[in-house]
């Protein structure tokens, strides 16, 4: 499984037996040696401009030899978006967001990281941004018109300058709303964190073979 920030390293799952944790992937890691014909790699975290990307060829060799390739959350819901028609298997709801063209570009996913090689992310994805949106409509938070002002403004915003802080600006004036996801998460840390739900749903897949139902669409605010 080749992940990064989006899921902890505490997270039980990737303690379970069978489950081999790679960092996040990129160029040249599905040629590895031990990933032979039967087994699965989980793509969902990987590396983007600070080394050059998972290549489409790389996938498709991979399951050339027999290795069943799972993409969700980040890189891997991209690359499964792009590669489903040749085999790659798709989950979750950025996956699907991603395979009807509701989003497009990695941008959508790109998080800035620790410069350490740590895997905390220092920044908020704008598929998580989006989602929180709908979250916000749906709860009577935020109106129509401030939930498309800003992802707009983000838009023009370098991702790894993303911060929660600097996606609050456009809101200036919407006090519940700049308060709101931060009360959600005194309950509930993962509130809003849709390519966790996304990774843990892929993890779900590669244990029982089977696609989870309902990986949902997401709407584009």
């Amino acid at each position: 499984m080749f992940v990064g920030p989006t899921l902890p390293r505490s997270e039980p799952v990737l303690s379970a037996p069978g489950v081999r944790v790679r960092p996040p992937v990129g160029h040249g890691d599905l040629f590895d040696a031990t990933i032979r014909g039967g087994d699965t790699a989980v793509s969902i975290d990987g590396v983007y401009h600070q080394a050059p990307a998972l290549r489409h060829k790389e996938i498709l060799a991979a399951m050339g030899r027999g290795v069943r390739v799972i993409g969700a959350a980040s890189i891997g819901a991209l690359r499964a978006a792009e590669l489903d028609a040749f085999g790659m298997l798709g989950v979750g709801a950025i996956y699907t967001a991603y395979a009807r063209g509701e989003i497009g570009g990695d941008d959508e996913v790109a998080v800035g990281q620790v410069p350490d090689g740590g895997r905390e992310a220092l920044t908020w994805p704008m598929v998580n941004l989006r989602h929180v949106l709908q979250l916000a409509r749906t709860s009577g938070v935020l109106d129509q018109a401030l939930a498309e002002l800003l992802p707009a403004a983000l838009r023009g915003i370098y991702y790894p300058q993303r911060t929660t802080a600097a996606g609050r600006l456009p809101a200036a004036g919407e006090a519940e709303f700049a308060v709101w996801p931060a009360e959600q998460r005194e309950h509930d840390p993962y509130f809003g964190d849709l390519k966790r739900a996304d990774a843990l749903a892929a993890v779900r897949t590669a244990f029982d073979g089977r696609v989870p139902p309902g990986g949902g669409r997401m709407q584009s605010a």
